[in-house]
């Protein structure tokens, strides 16, 4: 992929021959129209949709100062209207079009706050240049970390008022770019607040957080252990008990930091934390009664739904434990079917309709826990009925798979039959799946050759699943770069020009990747005779001493063939050269390169099933023979 650099006043202000064109009263940037070039805090801001693609749901980001909390952006005839508070700098809109982000030349769709005198929010530019990096890149947009560093510097030194709301980022910012800027600019912040003539807890708490920005936990926890006597009833203070509490091992000496301060921490945001770890103890020695005592004292039920079902999953797979498990699955869903009502917790990192899929999404995933409990007791009709409920959206093939275990096993072969042709077609299926499909199609009147059909059907996933990753097809430069692999052996990916490349970039400690690795065990396995093609395992994100060592026993542990290569640190920065070069946000992420050396496809996530991986990547590298 090819570095754009962005030029600041680019991000800022939106200039773009191609895409921006101003219009009376209002500006044009694509396929919309805005009522102004800022908008104006307290006065109502119009977005005119005019292009010809399916608008969906669209969301849009307030911004106060480094933080962002989105919206519901809701178009009525092609036309949303919005009005903001005066507590917002910035603004970015999010619009989905045919099911994908419409990034504008990855230039987003950003706009500058003015206050109901006409000026500028202080903060507006750097707000939305920040906001580029952290939110941003998700929904396609580019950054720099340079240039808002930049322009961060300017801002903090013409408004020295706003260094409250920005200090944290800002070193962490620096770090990003150069680590000797952060270490600077960290020194500079505890001058500014130790110089103070009167410092008030909240420079304390300034203070102790940049010791531990700059990595000086024994500073960072001195002045905690000053403020704890200074100001004993602090959030501060309480610090110190909540570390002390998750040092200890002991339940008894954890049940006794916690008795005594047991208001405080309830009232902190520690509460949850502390609570949950309690019930679990307590729950893993079978002391049901202080369980349910601890959990009582959680505040937020969707907290707790999902502390009851952590716990109900596991006892379902293993089929130990029912009754228990079977009470708290049930308690998870009531819990969900009562905040789906009164949605009186939703966070604020969701909008109101992101809120409401979420807790779907909870809701379904419960369910399929308590139907693999009622399946595990004999109960076939409770296990169908709340597994057609856990399959009702945005399910996935192994979900899919117990419903056609539970439809077979009811005797109801006809309805498994039809359900399970749905699933095989979309290509939403496992292997299991196609054994009970056969099993359906063997005690039914159906005479259909089962082989034939399932041939059939997969064919049509197959189609269905190129025709899709056509639509996603890139054409993007691959970075150069030459990484070690654990045997210390350089990889130089230009040495590679003709054989598709599959870059998968994780770490030891994300779930998601370790969950995804049997599937791509598996891929590896298939195209190891296939010189053509090629995959490289690029762990990232993680350092330490013994990294290598780590990771080795990892791939060890679990017996698997990769070939790892390993990320470093960009020199005198936090960023990882390769994960950089790429634009490396979350993992697990595969970047796919074809023969002619152009990143061709990139995949985030993990679909919850390894024969899907293998699916996908059999479309990948089938595309790439005739789409190089």
């Amino acid at each position: 992929m090819k570095k754009i650099i962005l030029v600041l006043s680019v991000i800022v202000t939106f200039v773009s021959c191609k895409s921006e064109k101003k219009v009376e009263n209002g500006i044009t940037i694509g396929d919309f129209n805005f009522s102004s070039k800022e908008i104006t805090q307290n006065e109502p801001f119009t977005i005119t949709y005019v292009g010809t693609g399916n608008l969906e749901n669209s969301f849009y980001h307030k911004i106060q100062h480094n933080k962002a909390f989105p919206d519901d952006l809701t178009f009525v005839e092609n036309k949303a209207t919005i009005t903001i508070a005066d507590s917002i700098s910035g603004v970015a809109f999010n619009f989905k079009i045919d099911n994908k982000y419409n990034h504008n030349n990855k230039k987003g769709f950003l706009f500058k706050v003015k206050d109901k005198s006409g000026n500028l929010i202080s903060d507006s530019q750097a707000s939305l240049a920040y906001y580029t990096m952290t939110y941003g890149e998700q929904f396609g947009l580019e950054s720099d970390p340079k240039e808002i560093l930049n322009t961060l510097d300017e801002t903090l030194d013409t408004n020295p008022k706003l260094i409250d709301n920005w200090y944290q980022n800002h070193i962490y910012l620096a770090n990003e770019v150069d680590i000797d800027k952060g270490k600077t600019i960290g020194n500079n912040y505890i001058s500014h607040y130790s110089s103070k003539t009167e410092m008030t807890l909240k420079d304390y708490e300034a203070l102790s957080n940049t010791y531990r920005a700059l990595r000086d936990k024994a500073k960072a926890d001195s002045i905690i252990s000053f403020v704890s006597k200074k100001y004993p009833e602090s959030d501060l203070a309480l610090r110190s008990k909540i570390d002390a509490f998750f040092e200890v091992k002991e339940l008894s000496t954890k049940e006794a930091l916690f008795a005594s301060n047991k208001d405080r921490i309830l009232n902190s945001d520690y509460a949850n934390y502390i609570v949950r770890a309690l019930a679990m103890e307590h729950f893993n020695k079978g002391n049901t009664e202080a369980f349910y005592n601890y959990t009582a004292l959680m505040k937020n039920n969707t907290d707790k739904a999902s502390l009851f079902n952590s716990i109900a999953w596991p006892n379902a797979e293993k089929g130990q434990n029912l009754e228990i498990a079977s009470e708290l699955s049930l308690k998870s869903l009531s819990l969900i079917e009562a905040e789906q009502k009164e949605l009186k917790e939703k966070p604020d990192y969701y909008s109101p309709n992101q809120y409401k899929n979420s807790l779907e999404n909870s809701y379904n995933m419960y369910a399929d826990t308590y139907a693999l409990l009622a399946f595990k007791k004999g109960d076939l009709k409770a296990a169908i009925k709340y597994q057609a409920k856990a399959v009702s959206k945005n399910s996935n093939p192994e979900m899919n798979e117990c419903y056609i275990e539970f439809l077979v096993a009811d005797q109801q072969y006809d309805k498994a039959i039809e359900i399970a042709k749905t699933y095989i077609e979309e290509g939403n299926s496992t292997a299991k799946l196609k054994t009970y499909f056969k099993e359906a199609l063997s005690k039914s009147d159906n005479k259909t050759n089962p082989e034939t059909l399932i041939a059939d059907l997969e064919a049509k996933a197959k189609q269905k699943e190129l025709d899709n990753l056509r639509k996603t097809l890139l054409d993007e430069d691959a970075i150069d770069f030459t990484l070690k692999n654990l045997d210390g052996e350089e990889i130089t990916l230009s040495s590679l020009v003709g054989k598709t490349v599959v870059l998968d970039f994780w770490a030891t400690w994300c779930g998601p990747c370790i969950q995804s690795f049997p599937g791509m065990q598996k891929v590896v396995d298939k195209y190891k005779d296939n010189e053509n093609v090629e995959f490289f395992f690029v762990d990232t994100f993680e350092d330490g001493e013994t990294r290598l060592k780590d990771v080795a026993k990892f791939i060890e542990d679990n017996d698997y063939n990769f070939n790892v290569l390993i990320d470093p640190k960009e020199e005198n920065s936090t960023k990882y050269k390769v994960a950089n070069a790429y634009k490396i946000s979350g993992i697990p992420t595969k970047i796919i390169i074809g023969p002619s050396g152009k990143i061709k496809f990139k995949s985030v996530g993990y679909s919850g099933s390894a024969e899907k991986i293998v699916s996908e990547i059999d479309a990948m590298v089938a595309l790439l023979k005739t789409n190089p």
